[in-house]
């Protein structure tokens, strides 16, 4: 047996070697559990975020919604009688004209409220460009891990 040849070196330094793999790929794989981890809480805290700037304004978008859907069908309704008594024209003609004022104004108003609340969710921005850093790191960990 003292005169037999080894193939691949001492088997001391293959299970060095081997230990050093299985090492490396337990603290990468650990650093990328934390990442993981890490990002998630990221994302929580800016939806967390993101609800608190964005609440008063749904509210508020949910309350004089309703009034204001209310208010219209009273209000139009008025105004177009007396628009149709003040011009003598049909009711009909009038009711259909002041709901599509109405309708105009509403979108228009639609509109600028919900840019308004697409400002809200730019907490999110944070969590991307986490994101993309921790997908670049991943990638250049893997492609120098072999060298």
């Amino acid at each position: 047996m003292a005169h037999q040849a080894l193939r691949n070196g001492s088997p001391a330094a293959k299970e060095r070697q081997n230990n050093g793999v299985i090492e490396g790929m337990s603290s990468f794989e650990t650093d990328l559990a934390t990442l993981a981890s890490l990002q998630a809480r990221l994302a929580a805290c800016d939806l967390r975020e993101s609800a608190r700037a964005s609440a008063p304004i749904i509210a508020g978008l949910i309350i004089f919604g309703t009034i204001a859907a209310a208010g219209v069908v009273l209000g139009l309704a008025g105004l177009s009688w007396w628009l149709a008594a003040v011009l003598q024209v049909q009711v009909g003609i009038v009711m259909m004209i002041t709901g599509l004022v109405a309708l105009m104004i509403a979108l228009v108003a639609a509109a600028l409220l919900s840019r308004r609340l697409g400002k809200c969710f730019s907490y999110f921005r944070r969590s991307q460009e986490e994101l993309d850093r921790n997908l670049a790191w991943i990638k250049t960990t893997l492609v120098h891990s072999g060298r």
